[in-house]
């Protein structure tokens, strides 16, 4: 190998190094802003019901929290933390939404989509597998 010809494969190098070093930057900023998953709690969990449901009235939460054996001053508590909004309906009933800040920090929503997605992939997938253009290749 010629001098000239080895100038050449360092700078190839360096270019490769640049490249990979800006790629792991990149990397580590996407890393940076996705959400972490929550640990599993049943906190979330009730969180993530109210949510899906847009409000739920106060006799439905009580039996939720009755069939985990949770207290009821768990409800306080989530209004307290700012997580849960409670307001009295004209006919006397209490009713309770989710806030934005609990969607916002717990991430709230985002598994039901997620969930959402993969059904609407697998049947895609399937039909695809199925196609005619998938049976060409099935004669090779």
């Amino acid at each position: 190998m010629t001098s000239g010809e080895r100038n050449q494969a360092q700078r190839y190098i360096r270019s490769i190094q640049r490249s990979l070093a800006q790629l792991e930057g990149l990397v580590k900023e996407i890393q940076g802003h996705a959400p972490e998953p929550r640990p599993h709690d049943p906190r979330s969990e009730l969180l993530e019901q109210i949510h899906l449901a847009g409000a739920m009235e106060q006799r439905q939460l009580f039996r939720l929290l009755d069939q985990r054996d949770m207290n009821h001053t768990w409800i306080g508590a989530q209004v307290g933390a700012e997580y849960l909004d409670m307001w009295h309906a004209a006919d006397g009933k209490t009713f309770y939404r989710v806030t934005p800040r609990a969607v916002r920090e717990l991430h709230l929503g985002q598994l039901a989509s997620a969930a959402t997605y993969a059904n609407l992939s697998e049947s895609a997938f399937g039909d695809d597998w199925q196609s005619a253009e998938d049976s060409v290749y099935d004669r090779l």
